[in-house]
C-alpha cells in the first residue's frame, strides 16, 4: 500500500489539451450518443503511453477520453488530438502495444 500511496505522489502529471488548444467558441464539442473503445496516446512531461480508452465527445481536431490510468488506478478525463486516437476493433480486448 506504501508503494501506491508513493507512485502516486511522485507521479508525473497528465498533459491534456488546454481551452485554448480546443478553441471551443469556434469549434463546438458534439458528445458521442454512446462511448466509442478507442485507443488513445497520453502525454506526461518525460513519456507518452497509449491506452485503452472511451471516446465521448470529438470536435472537428480533438477527441475527449475516458481512461483508468494505469499506474495509479484512477479513471480521468480529458481531451487529446484526434490524431492521437484510434478506434478498437471490436470483439477483440488486446492490450495497446507498449510505449517506446
Amino acid at each position: 500500500m506504501d508503494e501506491r500511496i508513493e507512485e502516486f505522489v511522485m507521479r508525473e502529471e497528465l498533459i491534456m489539451l488546454t481551452a485554448a488548444e480546443l478553441d471551443v467558441e469556434h469549434c463546438r464539442p458534439t458528445n458521442f450518443p454512446e462511448p466509442r473503445r478507442v485507443y488513445a496516446w497520453v502525454r506526461y512531461p518525460s513519456k507518452a503511453i497509449r491506452v485503452q480508452a472511451h471516446a465521448i465527445a470529438y470536435t472537428r481536431t480533438a477527441v475527449k477520453i475516458r481512461f483508468l490510468e494505469p499506474l495509479i488506478k484512477i479513471q480521468r478525463e480529458g481531451w487529446v488530438w484526434l490524431s492521437a486516437v484510434t478506434p478498437a476493433h471490436n470483439g477483440h480486448d488486446e492490450r495497446p502495444p507498449a510505449a517506446s
